[in-house]
């Protein structure tokens, strides 16, 4: 009855664990994509919250812009044609703009509409008497030059002044510097580059979208291309960037995810020098992996680019309890016991302490939850769960094919040579006091180097490796921008409040634009301010009282030779100034639908209204800048990526601290639960203590970079290692000297380091900066975990007064 009973439950735990993997697989066939939604980097407050918003708002950033260059001029502007033809009519692009908007067919009246403070002012003095003498003589020579009559009397007759044209003879904006007076295209470099803006269709951060995107772009130059083949065509933008990396990001999770497989593998090949050990460990290391893949497909909406690195931390932190179950299995088949027995016994001897090691360093990992960066939230909740899930997993089923395995006669116990001389450096007091004074002056010289300061926090934000990036950086190369644009988010409770805010804003930046104070804004009350904007422009113009002018204009139309008939038009808009004020168009506007999708869009019960700024870097101009900002909006919330790289840098400072402390009160609770002996716990901790101290000396001698994502897995480092030093100290109880607990535990805590470290080393060939320069902050450390818990804790257990037999 008890054998069937116990066949029955083998049976049941089978079917659950079949049951629950085929599940996780599908979940993570249908359901798991990776995000290319870079704002869950972003800290959840303040300026950073703003950047956020706006990027997930907004739709991942720019427009799309597609760099057009070639070794003609003539073969780029015909190429640049041909390629608007060809992108219009694609199903995933909603406009294609080549050139900055035409001035619309205005009543001369109305031009004060579109005006800016300039050229108001211009407008203003244009209808004095002087003003209006000067810009008919302009007029004049327009009409009498070659071909100029038949092509301007029409519209001459309707605006001798050329009122309409004022607010577009400056050069404006449309997006990373690029712009043009009316109706120019976007040019530079003599002609030899052209840029063709593209608005897509869709969110940058729906997968399918960004996809569809770049491949009708790569369609259309590529047709283009075939019938120029000296042209060059590249694209940068939102769309593009979101594509290129979650490509990226996909290659980094399916290469850190093998190769720390292949290096883990390798450790525990060498561990036990069998190949067959192999087999026992990976089919359960693939089941904790699977199973947490499935949690992840389940749980969260895409993996973010920092959250991709658990499938490499969770092989390599995983293996760990493999080592220590598949050594037990081959300790009892040494002591004579049938394999079935064996597989119990090691069943039995190590489920306590490697799950109890599992759920420690699980706890470590969920301590990321902390903070309010949530991919580190989600890559610490992810490597936790993981963690435990494996070791489960391990224990479940590495005893069974183990048994299956080891039919045969155990190898023989080795104790490697090493072990021998790690003995010898703490074989005396005085030895194991030197050991405690190397501690002491390793301390010493980190206190007087510091640790390591912070670096450029953007470099585990924004992939340098990108294309569509260094694509970008050529534009502001050839056009006039440059990169660490300020993103300005004005807010309100409807479209035209939130644009009238946005207006207030750009009428102060003209000035600062005039003067230098900022190298240049692009906003959208240049082609479509808020109604609230229009009419008190029309107030400024209606003080001016253009029908007292009338007779003014009539007089210099005369004196200059005019046709009064033909200018009855002119005249009339005189006689009685429009007071029409438009409504901000819909986003499908064919002429300026573009402008409102780039600058305007509604989110969670407001409108948000941006205006982007290119701030000049000197940081007296810059203040200047931010103050004239909130003169016009005190709501508004001046943020973009420069304020991110402080934010991150305060993110820091405040969470590393408290996510620090809460690992290490419960790695001190959980070995004080695990070890019982105070003595032991001070030991282990001390053993942290040194690791955390060389890790930081090698990270100033390697010139390792420092930002938010790679120091919150130091406080994690606490909970992988701290097994190394909790397994030497649970033999040093059972063993007769500090070399048998050595000879037995020491060639283990290696082997589980290495595997934890080769997780981290796998993450190492991502091209994701972010994500190597954490591989590189957990390898280190892991390594170092190791060192210090065979040179910490036997010099402890000597001075404590362990006497070696």
């Amino acid at each position: 009855m008890t054998a069937a009973r116990a066949a029955t439950s083998a049976l049941l735990v089978r079917t659950l664990v079949v049951a629950v993997t085929l599940a996780a697989i599908w979940a993570s066939v249908t359901r798991l994509h990776v995000s290319a939604d870079l704002s869950t980097l972003f800290p959840s407050d303040g300026r950073s919250a703003a950047l956020a918003r706006y990027v997930r708002v907004f739709g991942g950033g720019d427009l799309g812009l597609v760099l057009v260059r070639g070794d003609s001029a003539d073969d780029v502007r015909d190429g640049a044609a041909e390629l608007r033809t060809e992108l219009v009519a694609r199903p995933a692009i909603a406009h294609v703009v080549d050139r900055a908007p035409a001035p619309p067919p205005l009543d001369p009246s109305l031009a004060w509409r579109l005006a800016g403070p300039a050229a108001r002012r211009r407008l203003a003095a244009i209808v004095t008497e002087e003003g209006m003498r000067a810009r008919l003589n302009e007029t004049h020579a327009m009409l009498l030059a070659p071909g100029g009559a038949a092509a301007a009397e029409e519209w001459l007759a309707r605006d001798p002044l050329r009122l309409a044209s004022v607010p577009f003879e400056d050069r404006a904006e449309i997006a990373a510097g690029v712009g043009g007076r009316g109706d120019d295209p976007f040019v530079a470099d003599d002609g030899k580059a052209r840029v063709v803006a593209v608005v897509p269709r869709g969110n940058a951060f729906q997968s399918g979208a960004a996809a569809a995107f770049t491949r009708d772009i790569d369609a259309a130059t590529g047709a283009v291309a075939r019938r120029h083949p000296g042209l060059r065509f590249d694209l940068a933008g939102g769309h593009a960037v979101a594509r290129a990396t979650e490509e990226m990001l996909r290659r980094d999770l399916a290469v850190s995810g093998t190769a720390s497989l292949v290096l883990a593998a390798l450790v525990f090949l060498l561990t036990f020098r069998r190949a067959r050990a192999l087999v026992a460990v990976l089919p359960p290391l693939a089941l904790g992996t699977v199973w947490t893949t499935g949690v992840a497909a389940v749980a969260f909406d895409g993996l973010s680019a920092i959250a991709i690195a658990f499938a490499a931390v969770v092989v390599g932190v995983g293996v760990d309890t493999g080592v220590h179950v598949y050594a037990a299995l081959l300790d009892a088949r040494r002591r004579g016991l049938s394999p079935a027995d064996a597989a119990r016994d090691a069943r039995q001897a190590t489920w306590r302490p490697t799950l109890f090691a599992a759920g420690l360093a699980g706890l470590a990992f969920a301590s990321l939850a902390w903070t309010d960066l949530r991919a580190m939230a989600q890559l610490g909740l992810l490597c936790g769960l993981g963690e435990v899930l494996t070791a489960g997993a391990i224990l479940l089923v590495t005893p069974e094919i183990g048994a299956w395995l080891e039919q045969g006669p155990p190898p023989p116990a080795r104790a490697p040579i090493w072990t021998g001389a790690v003995a010898a450096l703490t074989g005396t007091r005085r030895r194991a006091m030197a050991v405690v004074a190397a501690v002491a002056v390793a301390t010493t010289a980190l206190v007087a180097v510091g640790w390591p300061t912070p670096g450029d926090q953007l470099v585990a934000v924004r992939p340098s490796a990108l294309a569509p990036l260094r694509t970008a950086e050529e534009i502001y190369r050839l056009f006039g921008g440059k990169p660490g644009q300020w993103v300005v988010v004005s807010h309100a409770k409807n479209r035209d409040e939130a644009a009238a805010r946005a207006d207030a804003i750009a009428e102060a930046l003209e000035a600062l634009a005039k003067d230098g104070a900022i190298e240049g804004f692009d906003a959208q009350t240049t082609f479509v301010p808020a109604e609230v904007t229009q009419r008190a422009r029309l107030a400024e113009r209606d003080a001016l009282d253009l029908p007292r002018l009338r007779a003014r204009l009539e007089h210099a139309l005369t004196e200059d030779g005019f046709d009064l008939d033909a200018c009855a038009p002119a005249l009339a808009a005189f006689d009685a100034p429009a007071h029409d004020v438009l409504p901000i168009p819909s986003a499908a506007d064919a002429a300026v639908g573009f402008i409102v999708m780039r600058h305007l869009r509604e989110d969670a019960g407001e409108s948000l209204a941006i205006t982007f700024v290119r701030p000049s870097g000197d940081a007296a101009k810059d203040a200047r800048a931010i103050a004239t900002i909130h003169g016009a909006d005190p709501d508004a919330v001046v943020t973009g990526y420069t304020a991110l790289d402080d934010a991150l840098r305060d993110s820091l400072a405040r969470e590393l601290p408290r996510i620090a402390l809460l690992a290490l009160v419960l790695v001190a609770v959980g070995l004080r639960a695990a070890l019982g002996r105070a003595r032991d716990v001070v030991f282990a901790l001390s053993a942290l203590a040194t690791e955390i101290v060389l890790l930081g000396l090698a990270m100033r001698g390697l010139g390792v970079r420092w930002h938010v994502y790679d120091a919150l897995v130091v406080p994690v480092l606490l909970g992988i290692t701290i097994d190394e030093a909790m397994f030497l100290l649970y033999a040093a109880r059972g063993s007769t000297s500090t070399r048998a607990a050595l000879d037995t535990q020491g060639p283990l805590i290696v082997a589980t380091a290495l595997t934890t470290a080769a997780g981290f080393v796998a993450l190492l060939l991502c091209r994701f900066e972010g994500l190597r320069d954490l591989g590189a902050v957990g390898a280190i450390g892991s390594t170092l975990g190791v060192v210090a818990a065979l040179a910490v804790v036997p010099a402890g257990l000597r001075l404590a007064g362990r006497v070696d037999s």
